[in-house]
């Protein structure tokens, strides 16, 4: 029972000790844009390559089609690790800015977690566009930033995504 007791206090102390390693931020000496965590150097994090390139006014084709959506600005710009605020618009098919329901996830899809916090998501109708803040992108790492959006227009509903992905570094 002994012999039992302290093969599980061992396993235990070795599982706990590589927590820390599991999610690890980049190193300082890293060269090719990548950390490493642990003994083993494995790499953490991502190239610059592994997302979207950020410019202001940045915009991509919702899955459906049928809108489009605009990273009008971000701040700071690039997005950077800690708290973002981005200025998103939703446009029509005819180039019009839509008011309407935005949601958005953040999650790391190489971690397998997502941002501790939801920002708030707030519209401004003299500008037609959505303020997302904070955006706690609180680690280095591939970033997936998906947003969801519903209207209805002429009585018919109108939903469509977009997602975005940033490597922050």
């Amino acid at each position: 029972m002994d012999r039992l007791l302290r093969s599980a206090t061992f396993s235990l102390l070795v599982g706990f000790s590589c927590v820390p390693c599991a999610c690890s931020s980049q190193s300082a000496n890293s060269r090719d844009g990548l950390g490493s965590a642990g003994a083993s150097g494995s790499s953490v994090g991502c190239k610059a390559s592994d997302g979207d390139l950020y410019v202001p006014g940045l915009e991509k084709t919702g899955a459906s089609g049928r809108l489009a959506f605009s990273l009008v600005s971000g701040t700071p710009a690039p997005p950077a690790l800690g708290d973002n605020r981005f200025v998103v618009q939703v446009i029509d098919a005819d180039g019009s800015p839509l008011a309407g329901a935005l949601s958005v996830a953040l999650n790391m899809p190489e971690h397998g977690h997502p941002s501790p916090k939801q920002p708030d998501v707030r519209f401004d109708a003299e500008t037609r566009a959505f303020t997302l803040e904070p955006l706690d992108l609180f680690m280095v790492g591939l970033w997936r930033i998906a947003f969801e959006f519903e209207t209805t227009v002429d009585g018919a509903p109108l939903a469509d995504s977009a997602v975005f992905e940033f490597c922050i570094d």
